[in-house]
């Protein structure tokens, strides 16, 4: 509202529908991690929820940069399920993962937006 933006506008800058807008804004779905970087990018940075410790420091680097629990797996080369079990903080990831995942996502997993 800040921004004039009515739903109809908003979904229309994200190639979505409004009432897709409207379910986020009631909280009754979420954005898909694709969506992110474009809502930001439309409404500002630091509306990627924030989640704590490494597993939600994984979780939020990824869709700030709008990447799928695969398409991270694919490009720190480890199994989609490894960054399954390190985002839900089932087990912490061996040191090298931490590695690849850290190079996958870059500054991005270092970085907090306020």
């Amino acid at each position: 509202m800040d921004l004039w933006l009515t739903q109809r506008t908003l979904a229309d800058h994200l190639g979505c529908w409004d009432v897709t807008v409207a379910s986020w804004e009631r909280d009754e779905s979420v954005p898909l991690a694709g969506r992110w970087p474009a809502i930001e990018a439309v409404l500002g940075p630091g509306l990627v929820p924030e989640r704590d410790g490494f597993p939600g420091r994984i979780w939020t680097a990824r869709l700030r940069l709008g990447l799928t629990q695969e398409a991270l797996a694919a490009q720190a080369r480890v199994d989609v399920r490894t960054v399954r079990n390190a985002e839900c903080g089932r087990c912490r990831p061996s040191r090298m993962t931490e590695e690849k995942l850290d190079a996958a996502l870059g500054s991005e997993l270092k970085t907090r937006h306020r």
